[in-house]
């Protein structure tokens, strides 16, 4: 079954004319009782699609012509669209149907040619369908003044295109050669002779200082349905005088301003060109979709979500339904509250019953919030710049507001950039958050609310002591004051969850107290004294800033039976440190070494501390918290190190503490 045949004009063409609807030479039907027809006569089917009203100066005639031992005999004749019968009746025998749009003239200002022609065979008692293809003959050159041009020149600058291999202002006068005079930027339309393939044009204007400018250049090989777009621009660039810097576009428009016959469904904009940008604040705009056969799928897709305007209904988004094959889809305001801000592809999809199909996006610029992106936050500071696109000119507050629960706003107001784009910092902004922002204008709420998931904070290698050397030692990351004597720290079957977690012990070993201890750093042992040497802090790489840490621990806290620093129950401990490098040694030889709760934030380079110290005893997993305080000046510091570290005894440097003191510590967590 032959589809009904439909003539696509593309941009301004829409407008021309009534296309002339000729059903395809690609079947017959002997059905037609509708049609009287004598003896030895068949007949051609003609139908009309009505597209738009036909501009007064167009001209679209319709000939058709009979074949007798190759001459063409005029035997119809049609100027009007109006007046082409929906059926005509012909003698049988070989026929060929032309159509021409527009003047054929050399060089013309007034309209582009088009032309086609198609044969066909008429047969007694059949009823024939024929097509022909109406395509662009004119060379379309376009002259483009960027505005340098009327800012710099005196007025009556003009540029020449002549059809020729050269220029001359004479054979220009007489009008021996055709030529059109471009004043200003528009489209000039040609029809070169068969022996001319060159353009010249010819540029002549003023400079009030500089005096006569003259610019000219030959367009060779010069193509039918083309075009040249010729921009012309001022310039000062050149040493000692004063250019018009000229180039030339030679770019074939397959489609653009040509006017053909199309197996798959089209696309068009209704007083606007569907290849252009458009703005989400504009007037609503209406499309036309038509097909050569019944439309069986029929979509937009923006922001990721896909539509169907056969069946959903679609806030915005009105769609009314011409017939089976051709549909009018209005896309207002309300659309684009669906829609993120910034620059979006809407993209149609059509496809018919016939396997034609369409895939074309639009592109829209959204007023509203632009997406985040990770290059537009800083987890350790906290700041967030979000970017936002606003058309509307009289807006008195313009804000964004940002929230992690839907109900608790924080507003920021936006200031104004360049091209209608506004940025708003935000402070507070956190690791592993779910945020929901959005654009407000004049305190309401505009364009699409966005969402963004932040990315978790990263955490202690082997946090969860899932992995050791050996039985007694964990390595990397963490250490122990581990010694040929005595174990302090080992590996423990009793876990928090997973497998495995790290069992603290506090012994007494060579007439010495020592606590059971973890800890990120290194240990250094003196035989000769008996005494050690912690160094605290490893390297580690921060993705965002830490508020405290959270482990899970058991324990017990013995009666102090070794040293006279404290008496009573043997406090356990937990400490974090965050520097900007700085490690810090400990020498239990030295007591001006020593790492305190109170002398923490007066040490060099410390830029977050906490102290956790206490003496209950917990024969189950508990969770406890160490809280991190963050030093005056921690903004101007750049966090390098970290230590973390547990110790069964707070007073274990002093050698003070109780042998029946043991820890179980497991799953560490930084939490942001």
């Amino acid at each position: 079954m032959c589809k009904r045949l439909i003539f696509e004009t593309m941009k301004k063409i829409l407008s021309l004319l009534s296309l002339l609807l000729v059903m395809a030479a690609c079947s017959t039907d002997k059905s037609f009782d509708d049609v009287i027809l004598a003896t030895n006569e068949g007949a051609a089917r003609l139908s009309v699609a009505q597209q738009s009203e036909v501009i007064a100066d167009q001209s679209v005639v319709v000939k058709i012509y009979q074949i007798v031992d190759g001459e063409e005999n005029l035997v119809r004749r049609y100027t009007s669209m109006a007046d082409v019968p929906a059926t005509i009746n012909f003698l049988a025998g070989e026929y060929v149907a032309k159509v021409v749009v527009g003047d054929k003239r050399v060089a013309t200002f007034d309209g582009k040619y088009y032309a086609g022609e198609q044969n066909f065979t008429i047969e007694a008692g059949i009823v024939t369908s024929v097509a022909v293809d109406c395509k662009l003959v004119s060379t379309v050159v376009a002259v483009n003044y960027d505005a340098t041009v009327s800012e710099k020149l005196d007025a009556g600058f003009a540029t020449t295109v002549a059809v020729s291999d050269s220029y001359d202002q004479n054979a220009v006068n007489t009008g021996d050669v055709h030529s059109l005079k471009y004043t200003e930027s528009k489209e000039g339309y040609f029809i070169l002779p068969e022996e001319q393939t060159s353009l010249v044009w010819h540029f002549e204007g003023n400079h009030p200082e500089e005096g006569a400018i003259v610019k000219e250049a030959v367009i060779e090989n010069v193509k039918a349905a083309a075009k040249y777009t010729i921009t012309l621009k001022y310039s000062a660039d050149a040493p000692g005088g004063l250019v018009i810097e000229a180039t030339v576009d030679e770019t074939l428009e397959e489609k653009d301003d040509t006017l053909i016959f199309s197996p798959d469904p089209t696309l068009l904009g209704v007083g606007f060109d569907v290849s252009e940008e458009q703005m989400s604040t504009a007037e609503s705009l209406t499309y036309k979709v038509s097909s050569l056969a019944t439309i069986e799928t029929f979509t937009i897709t923006a922001d990721g979500v896909e539509y169907n305007l056969l069946e959903d209904t679609i806030t915005g988004v009105t769609v009314e339904k011409v017939d089976d094959m051709n549909y009018n889809i209005t896309v207002a305001d309300d659309f684009f509250t669906l829609v993120a801000g910034g620059k979006n592809a809407i993209t149609f999809f059509v496809e018919d019953v016939d396997g034609g199909k369409l895939e074309k996006d639009v592109v829209y610029n959204v007023q509203g919030v632009l997406p985040l992106t990770t290059a537009d936050y800083d987890l350790w500071f906290g700041n967030v710049t979000f970017k936002a696109l606003v058309f509307n000119t009289s807006a008195s507050s313009v804000k964004i507001a940002y929230s992690t629960d839907g109900s608790t706003w924080t507003e920021v107001d936006a200031v104004a950039g360049a091209d209608g784009t506004y940025t708003a910092t935000g402070t507070n902004f956190a690791a592993d958050k779910n945020y929901t922002y959005k654009l407000v204008i004049d305190a309401v709420d505009t364009g699409k609310s966005l969402t963004h998931i932040t990315a978790k904070g990263v955490q202690l290698p082997n946090g969860d002591f899932e992995t050791w050397s050996d039985s007694k030692t964990l390595g990397g990351l963490w250490s122990s004051g581990n010694n040929s004597f005595t174990t302090l720290m080992k590996q423990s079957t009793d876990a928090h969850s997973g497998t495995y977690a790290a069992n603290l012990v506090a012994m007494s070993a060579v007439g010495k107290f020592a606590a059971g201890n973890l800890f990120t750093g290194s240990f250094e042992l003196s035989m000769a004294t008996m005494s050690g040497k912690v160094t605290f802090g490893k390297d580690f790489s921060y993705t965002a800033r830490p508020s405290s840490v959270t482990f899970w621990m058991k324990n017990n806290q013995g009666n102090i039976t070794h040293g006279s620093k404290v008496s009573g129950t043997d406090p356990y401990s937990a400490m974090v440190l965050i520097t900007d490098g700085t490690t810090y040694t400990v020498d239990t030889t030295d007591e001006s070494t020593f790492l305190t709760k109170d002398n923490l934030k007066d040490k060099p380079g410390m830029i977050a501390y906490g102290f956790l110290s206490d003496t209950d005893s917990n024969s189950d997993w508990v969770q406890k918290t160490v809280e991190l305080t963050y030093v005056d000046n921690w903004q101007s510091m750049t966090p390098k190190k970290i230590s973390v570290s547990f110790s069964t005894s707070a007073y274990g440097d002093y050698f003070c503490g109780s042998t029946d003191s043991w820890m179980y510590v497991d799953d560490i967590v930084l939490n942001y």
